[in-house]
């Protein structure tokens, strides 16, 4: 078993991976808490959802796998988007990052998770990919909203740390010099595909002592199933310079014979300021997967390769 790693200044000590409910949308009870189990007993101790996921249907589906869980562990879950029902009926998520709408996230979220509180609670996609030229601006407001709900909810001990969640470098550096955030979950920037989060976000994460959570480590799937026909980078379909570079990536694997995806999740799991590697898990076997290629050695050689082939960057690997 992996050791754990305490998470920035805080007391939490987490397991080197972390399971994301966000793909357990689309199982039932049963299937959710085989996958939810499977975790927990390969040491697992971080499970983290969202509104976003499936219009709560994620929270939904945690909250049912993780009542007869005995062992402790850790509960995340975001702020910023409240499901509602739109004009036509459906189940839809609009963006409110006002200190109401936090509140009332929150809320909502307790009612479908079946708990009375969570421990981490995490700002959530305040980012160029969804605000477009107006991110810096709903930065600005979720700072003098939403970001104060979470700094009373940690201050009154509603909640143990309080993080960001975004894919976004520029605004991962605004919250580490602006704000007072105890991690930040950077998805999809410290991979094998994309490690700009390695360059500019992780050395400050380091000095200022913040905690990481490396999540989206397979850049949303075309890491972990190769370039295939259905592969996808960042849930679109991949452009055709990332398809080209997956393939180099996947062929200096096969020379040393490590899987791809072991490679993927132990790029973030070794920097020192990585807390932890936050995959989305369908069921028991990607976990029991997952686990395995965290634990296999890989060699300085195949890292001085990658870096040869200029397929990653120095920052990446050299501490």
């Amino acid at each position: 078993m992996l050791a754990k790693r305490i998470l920035g200044r805080t007391s939490l000590s987490l397991y080197p991976l972390s399971f994301g409910a966000s793909r357990l949308v689309g199982s039932n009870e049963i299937e959710a808490t085989e996958t939810i189990s499977a975790a927990i007993q390969l040491g697992m101790n971080h499970i983290d959802t969202a509104p976003y996921y499936g219009f709560g249907e994620s929270e939904r589906l945690t909250g049912f796998g993780i009542q007869k869980i005995d062992t402790p562990f850790y509960l995340s879950t975001k702020v910023g988007r409240l499901v509602r029902t739109d004009t036509t009926g459906n189940l839809a998520t609009v963006f409110d990052y006002s200190y109401e709408g936090a509140e009332k996230s929150l809320s909502e979220s307790l009612f479908r998770l079946q708990k009375k509180q969570i421990d981490m609670a995490i700002l959530h996609d305040v980012s160029h990919r969804w605000h477009g030229d107006q991110t810096n601006d709903i930065f600005d407001q979720a700072m003098k909203g939403a970001y104060k709900a979470l700094l009373q909810w940690r201050e009154r001990g509603l909640i143990k740390a309080i993080g960001i969640g975004i894919n976004d470098c520029a605004i991962s550096l605004r919250a580490i010099n602006e704000a007072d955030f105890d991690f930040i979950m950077l998805a999809g920037r410290t991979t094998l595909l994309d490690q700009e989060g390695f360059d500019i976000v992780l050395p400050l994460c380091l000095k200022n002592k913040i905690g990481v959570i490396a999540a989206a480590p397979f850049n949303s799937g075309i890491l972990a199933t190769g370039p295939t026909s259905a592969a996808t980078y960042f849930s679109q379909k991949p452009p055709t310079e990332i398809v080209e570079k997956t393939k180099k990536i996947q062929r200096i694997c096969l020379d040393f014979d490590i899987p791809m995806p072991a490679a993927a999740l132990q790029l973030s799991m070794n920097h020192p300021a990585v807390t932890s590697v936050l995959a989305g898990y369908q069921n028991s076997q990607q976990v029991q997967d997952n686990h395995q290629y965290a634990s296999i050695t890989i060699p300085q050689n195949f890292w001085d390769e990658l870096e040869k082939k200029e397929l990653i960057s120095n920052a990446s690997f050299q501490y």
